[in-house]
């Protein structure tokens, strides 16, 4: 049975995003303790796949995935999955909102709920954890008045009250998540994206060399994003993903251009379809 991995414990969006994507299929469905794990055990093969988020509307990139994705030339995006992230304010039973000391969370759900904590908990200490679920299972086992930032469905996996049911900044949140492996997904289902990482040349419109090929052949680009090279100061990569599959022949025509033409390198990670909510 194939085994997908995710960052956990059980109650995490990442575990969530991971059943989206196995949908009907079989598969394990296996908690990994950091993000870090996960592309272990991938590089291992102790996981078929896994499920990592990189991604959010409100806070932009999860770098880290970006910067051990390009670390791991072996590694492809198998599939995407888009989930509305709602995060939920938990403490343990009878705890009131004026009687917390710490709120517990990931760092990307603090940061997405930043101006609620800054006007409902002004001055209350915040802890990073590992994950949200990780954050729920420590409010839940600390005996102090702590609350957590974790999904809804964690209340009732760990045994404490919602006190505020969507404490979010932004109402419209939602985190991509990309599920990795070592196949490509050779004919994916449409509506398909495709994603690439590449670098350019130092020459004044370099990156602009690349987009144009896009544009003139109508293909819609859907993200850009640079990363630093980690060769040297103002060396970048690229991470850009279109619309389409590496498959077809427009799509193949330009890769060869840009291979040849326009890039110092260039990895396509990957064709695949995208789960939307």
């Amino acid at each position: 049975m194939k085994r997908i991995g995710y960052l956990g414990p059980p109650g995490t969006f990442s575990e969530e995003a991971a059943r989206r994507h196995r949908g009907n299929g079989e598969g394990e469905l296996v908690a990994c303790g950091s993000l870090e794990e996960v592309f272990a055990r991938l590089e291992t093969g102790s996981l078929e796949e896994g499920v990592v988020p990189v991604e959010n509307s409100s806070e932009g990139a999860v770098s880290v995935v970006l910067d051990m994705l390009a670390a791991h030339p072996e590694l492809t995006v198998r599939g995407e999955v888009v989930m509305q992230v709602v995060h939920s304010l938990l403490v343990p039973p009878g705890v009131k909102l004026e009687m917390v000391e710490k709120v517990l969370s990931h760092p990307q759900a603090l940061a997405q709920c930043r101006t609620f904590l800054r006007q409902k908990l002004a001055g209350v200490e915040l802890q990073e954890c590992a994950s949200t679920a990780a954050a729920a299972a420590l409010a839940a086992r600390c005996r102090r008045p702590w609350a957590a930032l974790a999904p809804l469905s964690a209340a009732s996996r760990y045994n404490l009250q919602v006190l505020i049911p969507a404490a979010n900044d932004c109402p419209h949140n939602k985190t991509r998540f990309w599920a990795l492996g070592r196949k490509k997904v050779l004919s994916p289902a449409p509506p398909c994206k495709t994603s690439l990482i590449f670098g350019v040349r130092h020459r004044p419109g370099a990156l602009y060399r690349v987009l144009r090929e896009f544009a003139v052949r109508e293909i819609n680009l859907t993200r850009i994003e640079s990363r630093p090279s980690k060769k040297g100061l103002g060396d970048y990569i690229f991470f850009l993903d279109f619309e389409g599959a590496a498959g077809d022949p427009v799509v193949k025509e330009m890769l060869d251009v840009l291979t040849e033409e326009h890039t110092t390198t260039l990895r396509v990670l990957g064709s695949y379809h995208v789960v939307q909510e």
